[in-house]
């Protein structure tokens, strides 16, 4: 197996506004997002300088038979709470500019 170890994992449930926390959302309400894709996490990551893998075949294990995929950043020794908000925000503004 595969070691992970600098890297932080992000699903796109973590971001998804529809879902509940018990359904795995991790930001509040007011900055969740709606119809998160892995590819906008990553290129949100990759705007902010973290290091990124894609992983495409895999399931979130809440909802195993949701859209696959998950993306590995590296975080550099930040906490994922404050990444992910981070990520949130940023993902906002590229959406802004399209």
């Amino acid at each position: 197996m595969r070691s992970r170890k600098p890297f932080l994992i992000f699903w796109p449930q973590y971001f998804d506004a529809k879902r509940s926390r018990g359904e795995g959302r991790r930001l509040p309400k007011n900055i969740a997002l709606e119809k998160i894709n892995i590819q906008e996490i990553a290129k949100a990551a990759k705007n902010l300088n973290y290091d990124v893998q894609i992983e495409e075949k895999l399931n979130y294990p809440r909802t195993w038979w949701d859209e696959p995929g998950r993306v590995l950043v590296n975080t550099k020794g930040k906490k994922k709470s404050k990444v992910i908000k981070e990520l949130a925000k940023q993902i906002r503004k590229n959406r802004g500019k399209n």
